[in-house]
């Protein structure tokens, strides 16, 4: 069977539309109404309430299991948030290379020393005594 441009055009339009068999996580799903619920604790709701309100919606989820998926969630937007802007000598992700005459140039301290610093070997070892 030989196809048309039309009969590919066609079916690349229906696999397109085909939709996925597959349900969503519980995580998945407490990520999709993560910010609506924080903005709800926020306001003064319960942890309670927002169980009880997310099981009358069809969302199964005991209460050890919803605070640990919240708490991951805090946790990878804090680390995301993190990311962004904490290193601004970092460009995309990489250090940035210090030119050539960075490197040969000269560093000064801006201290002066007025008084030689002991050395480890300038340190007098004494014996134990005997007496106390």
């Amino acid at each position: 069977m030989k196809l048309t441009a039309e009969d590919l055009q066609r079916l690349k339009e229906g696999i397109n539309a085909l939709k996925p068999n597959r349900r969503l996580t519980l995580r998945e799903q407490i990520g999709a109404i993560y910010g609506p619920l924080m903005k709800a604790k926020g306001r003064g709701l319960t942890n309670a309430q927002l169980l009880d309100y997310l099981r009358e919606q069809g969302i199964m989820i005991s209460a050890p299991s919803l605070f640990r998926v919240l708490r991951q969630l805090a946790e990878q937007k804090a680390r995301r948030g993190s990311k962004r802007g904490s290193h601004p000598f970092r460009a995309n992700g990489k250090m940035r290379v210090p030119t050539s005459s960075e490197i040969t140039r000269p560093v000064s301290t801006g201290t002066i020393e007025s008084e030689p610093v002991p050395r480890a070997s300038s340190f007098r070892v004494r014996r134990d005594r005997d007496e106390i």
